[in-house]
């Protein structure tokens, strides 16, 4: 038995979720800044170009769910599932899965998307186990401020060693898939590293050391 790590946004769905929730409740009825899109939107460029301050990031882009409790929270994030991630599942990305289930193998889902979007998506999708950047919850709701180590860059090799030990799994079988350079720590971990529609940086570098290159577009 292996373990298989997915990475999410732009690897089993076409999009950013992140991205998606953020435009998702500016059309809500919560109360956000005008430049809410914007600002966000340049947060994800420094993303792409690897040059991200994560908690700045998380600190903002979750500031217009600080009002919810627990319920509110939760009943918005599955409308957001049923009205818009649906629509940017991939075909193929469920017949990965599958093929992967079908092998025995161990799924885990890790990704640099808050755990209150990652670990509902992955339920849709049918994998049992998530990581995201785990936040920090006063009386329920969120306060924007991270929570021990998030599931970023570094941090995703350090997240996925510690759930392989906490549930009696070693790292000496694990497949990673993934888009981003941003991963490149876990991928260069991985004895199955597999680039999925990767960025230019990512195709590049899978294609200078052999990485397998698929696409699930």
């Amino acid at each position: 038995m292996a373990l298989a790590f997915f990475d999410l946004d732009n690897t089993l769905v076409a999009g950013d979720t992140a991205q998606a929730f953020a435009e998702y409740i500016t059309a809500s009825d919560l109360p956000t800044p005008d430049d809410f899109l914007t600002v966000n939107l340049a947060y994800m460029a420094e993303y792409d170009a690897g040059t991200l301050n994560l908690e700045d990031y998380m600190r903002y882009t979750l500031s217009p769910l600080f009002i919810l409790d627990a319920e509110q929270r939760a009943t918005l994030i599955h409308q957001f599932i049923q009205d818009v991630v649906k629509t940017m599942a991939l075909p193929k990305a469920f017949d990965l899965l599958a093929q992967h289930q079908q092998n025995g193998d161990e799924l885990i889902i890790i990704s640099a998307t808050g755990s209150h979007l990652v670990a509902p998506i992955a339920a849709y999708l049918g994998v049992k186990h998530s990581l995201g950047v785990d936040l920090e919850y006063q009386d329920g709701r969120i306060t924007g401020a991270l929570v021990g180590t998030p599931t970023f860059r570094e941090g995703k090799v350090i997240r996925a060693e510690q759930w392989a030990k906490d549930n009696g799994h070693t790292m000496d079988n694990i497949y990673f898939y993934s888009d981003s350079h941003n991963d490149l720590p876990l991928l260069e971990k991985a004895h199955f590293p597999i680039a999925v529609d990767p960025d230019p940086t990512l195709e590049k570098i899978a294609t200078e050391r052999g990485w397998k290159v698929i696409s699930l577009r």
